[in-house]
């Protein structure tokens, strides 16, 4: 609708409407449109409704008003035949006056349905009824949510139209159809020009333009506006009331105040019209207003007193450039200083120099105390804290005489934490005065720790054990050592101790040595008959070895089932299929611990 947001309003129908308002709207005025009016439920064709959204009727998708605010739209069920739905008449127009209309639609079919509406408009002359112009929307959109979709389009009126009427209605492939349409406007567009018809242009004071324009007492102020015209003009100037009055007797282009008084401190603007038609809101423009100020008093405004490190602002009223001083040597420029933590050094005058740039040089002094109070608050939160699950930790805010918000919604000057989190609190006298802080409260639990399940060890091998903890802060193995891994060469009981603030945990592991030999056990027979028992055939060593590698032969020599795991034997299959009882052939071939290369051979008696 951004395009007939510079024009002037000559008609506009919304269909009313509030968040406050009931869901369904009144009937529209006699003879706006052909189609029946149903205030109720569901509508059938050749009916519409007023309603602030579509609320499952007619198994149409879900929406609202094409605003948003809670009013109402015009809900439409078309009928064969009947293509027009609204009219609406605008009138008061101005000589050889451009208009425009706008208005937003939306489908009300579901995505998918294969409908397809447009939106027709016709713009007729309402004396005779002759064609002045017509527009056709491009076909609604129909999506899983009500989609609106905003169009306009401009015209010309002949000289002498002064009243037309608007028309709406349809095209559709699929009748009966279904559609919303809302926030129909008609515009008017003056054919006086200010640089162009458009309001952003402001006039010039003296020949410059800035905000406001300043002008010393008694000077000559003149008001000039490029590229207007006319052929009619007049000088507007703002009221208390904030509207705008003729000045009279400023009716040219250029408008001259020969000796400014300070009640000349207004807005002005200039309005320009076809003639005969200055007077008319609707058939003259305005240009954007410009600001005089005559003779300016500027003052200091502070928020002062402040409370010692609260922001202290200090501002001058008016003014085209400032320079500041102040206490202990301050000095600054621009309208506004601010100090973000005010200190008690900071109370004092502070002293502005105003330049106003004026034909007149025109410079005021102004000055002003300000007052930064002591801050009779402190406060002692530890910013991090720590406490043992199940335990309380207290965060105290005491000081004399203050009032006090928690976070947690408390109003005393001290509170009892358990639960983690950040704890917040104000401490203020209510007036001017506050002071806030944070703890961050960390929950601890007791430390715990687990190590490996008892183990044996061959006679000259070490190994590693390792505690895996949590909430360790310090551990002691039973050897002394403090790391959290420790080799062992030796049997015996090895036990890992954990603490922390909130208590202490241990594990313990027994380690038994044993003699282990370079020699594999290896079995003469096994029964692969899923009992449980001797299913698989592989050798038993009790001593680590290397580059190990089982092969099974039948006895043509080819090669059954291999293994590089001395833990994987053979099921006595191939391919997943139960070969047939009898002897195979084995080799084994490994390095023991030593570094000795061993190859061994034999037979097994395969048995079911």
């Amino acid at each position: 609708m951004a395009q007939c947001a510079s024009g002037t309003n000559v008609f506009t129908e919304t269909f009313g409407g509030s968040f406050s308002s009931v869901d369904i709207g009144p009937a529209i005025a006699n003879g706006a449109s052909s189609y029946r009016y149903n205030g109720t439920g569901s509508l059938q064709e050749g009916e519409y409704g007023l309603r602030k959204h579509t609320g499952g009727m007619n198994n149409w998708v879900d929406g609202s008003d094409n605003t948003g605010r809670g009013g109402y739209m015009m809900m439409v069920r078309t009928k064969p035949g009947q293509p027009d739905f609204y009219q609406a008449a605008a009138q008061g127009f101005c000589r050889a006056q451009s208009q425009g209309i706008c208005f937003s639609a939306a489908s009300l079919s579901k995505k998918g349905s294969g409908r397809d509406i447009t939106i027709l408009v016709e713009v007729r002359n309402a004396t005779n009824n002759s064609l002045l112009a017509n527009f056709s929307s491009t076909p609604l959109k129909s999506n899983d949510t009500i989609s609106w979709s905003s169009f306009s389009f401009f015209y010309s009126l002949p000289k002498g139209v002064s009243s037309v009427t608007v028309r709406f209605s349809f095209s559709s492939n699929s009748v009966p159809d279904d559609f919303a349409i809302d926030d129909i406007k008609v515009i008017n567009i003056g054919t006086s020009v200010v640089n162009g018809n458009e309001s952003g242009v402001y006039p010039l004071i003296n020949g410059k333009y800035e905000y406001p324009v300043f002008a010393c007492l008694n000077e000559k102020v003149t008001f000039t506006m490029p590229g207007a015209t006319g052929p009619e003009f007049q000088w507007e100037r703002m009221k208390p009331d904030y509207t705008y009055e003729p000045i009279p007797g400023a009716n040219q282009s250029t408008y001259t105040i020969d000796s400014a008084k300070r009640d000349d401190s207004r807005f002005y603007r200039l309005r320009v019209a076809d003639s005969g038609y200055i007077a008319s809101a609707n058939c003259s423009s305005p240009s954007s207003p410009v600001g005089l100020y005559v003779d300016p008093q500027p003052a200091i405004e502070s928020n002062g007193p402040v409370c010692e490190g609260s922001p202290l602002d200090i501002a001058v009223t008016v003014g085209s450039s400032v320079t500041w001083t102040g206490p202990n040597g301050f000095t600054a420029s621009g309208n506004r200083i601010s100090i973000p933590a005010a200190r008690m050094r900071d109370s004092g005058l502070y002293q502005a120099k105003v330049f106003f740039n004026t034909s007149c040089q025109l410079t005021v002094d102004v000055k002003a105390n300000v007052e930064v109070k002591k801050n009779p608050f402190s406060l002692r939160l530890p910013a991090d804290t720590s406490v043992c699950r199940g335990r309380s930790v207290l965060l105290d805010a005491s000081n004399p005489g203050a009032l006090y918000t928690w976070s947690t919604g408390d109003n005393q000057p001290a509170i009892t934490v358990k639960d983690e989190g950040v704890y917040t609190v104000l401490v203020s006298d209510g007036k001017l005065c506050k002071l806030s802080a944070s703890s961050n409260v960390h929950v601890i639990s007791s430390p715990s720790v687990r190590l490996r399940s008892d183990t044996s060890l061959c006679l000259g091998d070490t190994i590693q054990l390792t505690g895996t903890t949590v909430n360790a802060a310090s551990m002691r193995w039973s050897t002394g050592a403090t790391a959290a891994a420790i080799k062992v060469a030796t049997g015996g009981v090895y036990t890992l101790q954990v603490f922390n603030d909130c208590g202490a945990a241990s594990a313990s592991v027994k380690i038994d040595m044993i003699r282990c030999s370079e020699d594999l056990l290896v079995p003469t027979a096994f029964s692969p008959n899923k009992d449980g028992l001797n299913d698989v055939f592989k050798p038993v060593l009790d001593a680590s070895i290397s580059r190990y590698q089982l092969n099974i032969y039948n006895r043509w020599g080819i090669s059954l089932f291999t293994s590089y795991d001395i833990s994987k034997g053979w099921d006595g299959t191939v391919n997943k299929l139960p070969q047939n009882p009898g002897v195979y052939v084995w080799v084994i071939e490994y390095t023991s611990k030593s570094g000795k290369h061993h190859t061994l051979n034999g037979t097994v008696t395969l048995v079911r």
